[in-house]
Parts: structure tokens; sequence; C-alpha cells
């Protein structure tokens, strides 16, 4: 059975990995500082955008997150480009640098998420 998603429940899952290392040390907003969205698309499993005014994280259906490790583990994983982001060490046309790669192996060390999928 896939576990269907809301906005409510990624909300849990930031506030969740927010009170965990790495996360708690990064200065992360608040969730009800951050716009949580379910998109429908096969393309991806998620991605996170400054809006101009918010930060966004979205999550593409239950379809292609839908256990609660892929919920954890692609929220873990937004949350790094969030990070990134917000302290400019996103610099580069690629979104997974070595920089996120050095930030992911920490992440999944710590969290025990499946790096090859990460």
């Amino acid at each position: 059975m896939i576990l269907p998603l809301n906005t409510e429940m990624l909300a849990h899952a930031y506030d969740y990995l927010s009170a965990t290392p790495p996360y708690k040390r990064w200065n992360l907003p608040a969730s009800d500082e951050v716009r949580f969205g379910i998109i429908r698309s096969r393309k991806k499993c998620a991605h996170c955008f400054w809006d101009g005014t918010t930060h966004v994280i979205e999550l593409f259906s239950s379809k292609n997150v839908g256990s609660h490790d892929m919920i954890l583990s692609t929220m873990a994983h937004e949350m790094v480009h969030m990070h990134m982001d917000m302290t400019g060490i996103m610099k580069t046309d690629n979104p997974h640098d070595a920089a996120f790669q050095k930030f992911a192996d920490r992440v999944c060390k710590i969290h025990q998420f499946d790096r090859l999928a990460f």
C-alpha cells in the first residue's frame, strides 16, 4: 500500500529532521515559515526553492514518494539544498556538485539513508 502524502506530514518530517544532526546546527527556518506542497509528476521526487518570500519544498505525489523511508530521505535531501541555498554554498549550475555530495555523505552516514538513492 502506498502511503498518501499531505502537507502536514511533510511539515512533521521537516520538524523531525530539523531536530537531528546535522540539521539542528544549520539554522533552517521553522516549518511554519516553509511552504510544503504535493505535486503530481513522474519525472522527479522533489524540489526546493526560494520563491522570493518563502522557502518551498515540494514532493511529487505518492506514486514517487510513498514510504516512510522515502519521505524522510527525500525531505532530508531537499533540506541539504535549502541549507546550501541559504548559506550561499550553491554556486554552480549543478545542484548535486561536490559540496552537495559532501553534505549528502554526512547526512546519510548519520541517518543511515541509502547513499545511492539520496
